[in-house]
């Protein structure tokens, strides 16, 4: 449920959060083990000051009376407790006691009489071991050391040295109360310095939502983010989503493009097929039914035609592959080239330089109509008389085709764009001349779904030249 709520928060919130809990982790695990080093630093100080009291006591009374104590000497006042004087500010006490166990001397500041000593530790202390123990004092705790005293005939007595933990624990509370303060005071500046980073380093988030939903709403793809000068992990973002929506853009302009092309292309056709099939109705002669039958059937050649074209760029985009079955490339060049030059009639001057045999591994049909769609390109913006050539040379590995012609050629601004689907360098003269815009961008597909790649070289007037490199198939 909390977990669930949590996430319901805004990422800069979360974040901010995130922050402060990992300080208080940090600050909790360094303030435990400081606490625990201080408290076990103070306590050996504290048995290192009983232990040293407890020395002086037993010096006092081995040179009092030689080592001697006796409850007589007690009672008759023989023994004089001055060390035990010493000792009689509040907090600190000591206590003499015989090999019996029984009190001998006492510490005037010590309540009810005598320090509760544990069992265990008298009997230690009986034992002749020196024992360190903590025990209650009224509403205190006092750090107690029982050592035995030696004598001539062996134990001469116990001395027990306490000392109140009270300036100890105070200690320790106040270094806790300081450390709780600083924890939160950390934590406040966790969340406060959590959210201000946070805000800077999501900036560039919330501003791809910003023009994101802002695209969304007005449906304008030109807009951008402004790039961040940090080449960071958010500076990558802002430019791929900066790349994605001029992707986007060009996109929706080629759609745009797409449907002007279509709606051109497709409505010559259908008025000379709705023509045609409207005289079709009247009562004319056979000879000239049959003509406007042909007239309509050619014209659903040329709408089947770009249709087919349209159906394989859609298929390139869905990353559909062509066949790929063992084609002699030479062959498909051989017949593609005559059918351009019977159907040119003469109207160029038509030459092959080059022909050698080669095999590549693909698709016939797709491989013809990349020639095709060569050739057709060169000599419609070949001006009539203007020379058109063609060579195929088998370069071991690679099969080079090379379509050249004399024509008007490409300038500089528009080469980089030749092989994007319906653009057309002349859309006026394009149109005209019967073009879709899909040629180029066929060809360049095809030659890729082969493995090959295609260069154009091109000068305003002085012809162009493209160049496709395609695979061979099991080079020898």
């Amino acid at each position: 449920m909390v977990i669930s709520k949590l996430r319901a928060l805004p990422i800069r919130f979360r974040l901010a959060l995130w922050y402060a809990l990992f300080f208080l982790i940090i600050i909790s695990a360094i303030s435990t083990y400081f606490l625990t080093a201080l408290e076990s630093s103070l306590l050996q100080e504290t048995d290192d000051t009983l232990s040293l009291r407890a020395s002086q006591v037993e010096h006092e009374i081995a040179a009092a009376r030689n080592g001697s104590l006796r409850r007589g000497d007690v009672d008759a006042g023989v023994l004089e407790v001055a060390p035990v004087e010493e000792f009689s500010a509040p907090g600190i006490y000591i206590q003499i006691l015989d090999p019996m166990g029984e009190v001998l001397a006492t510490s005037l500041n010590l309540p009810k009489g005598q320090l509760p000593v544990t069992a265990d530790l008298l009997a230690a202390a009986l034992a002749g071991e020196e024992v360190y123990a903590t025990v209650p004092v009224g509403r205190e705790r006092v750090r107690v050391l029982g050592r035995p005293l030696p004598s001539a005939e062996g134990l001469g007595g116990i001395v027990l040295v306490g000392e109140s933990l009270h300036p100890l624990e105070a200690t320790l509370e106040r270094t806790q109360q300081l450390i709780v303060l600083t924890a939160v005071g950390a934590a406040i500046m966790a969340i406060i310095g959590g959210w201000w980073l946070t805000a800077n380093a999501l900036g560039p988030v919330a501003e791809v939502t910003r023009v994101a939903r802002q695209i969304a709403t007005t449906g304008q793809f030109q807009q951008r983010i402004t790039a961040s000068p940090a080449r960071d992990e958010l500076g990558d973002l802002t430019a791929t989503f900066n790349e994605m929506i001029a992707r986007l853009e060009k996109t929706l302009q080629h759609q745009r493009e797409f449907l002007a092309d279509v709606s051109h292309e497709l409505r010559g056709p259908l008025m000379v097929i709705r023509g045609n099939v409207d005289i079709l109705k009247l009562d004319i002669p056979e000879k000239e039914r049959q003509e406007c039958a042909q007239d309509a059937a050619d014209e659903v050649e040329r709408m089947s035609r770009l249709l087919s074209d349209l159906l394989f760029v859609a298929e390139s985009d869905a990353q559909q592959l062509v066949e790929h079955q063992p084609v002699s490339l030479d062959d498909v060049v051989g017949e593609i080239w005559t059918r351009a030059k019977t159907l040119d009639g003469g109207a160029h001057d038509m030459v092959i330089t080059r022909i050698d045999p080669v095999t590549v591994l693909g698709d016939r049909y797709r491989l013809g109509e990349m020639v095709w769609n060569l050739l057709e390109n060169a000599l419609r913006y070949t001006p009539t008389g203007g020379r058109v050539t063609l060579s195929l040379g088998n370069h071991g590995q690679i099969a080079e085709l090379i379509v050249a012609d004399t024509g008007v050629g490409i300038s500089s601004e528009h080469l980089p764009r030749i092989f994007e689907r319906f653009y057309r360098v002349d859309r006026a003269r394009s149109r005209s001349q019967g073009g879709t815009g899909l040629g180029l961008a066929i060809v360049k597909q095809t030659v890729e779904a082969h493995g090959g790649r295609v260069r154009v070289r091109s000068q305003p007037g002085d012809g162009t030249t493209f160049t496709l490199a395609i695979p061979i198939d099991n080079p020898q």
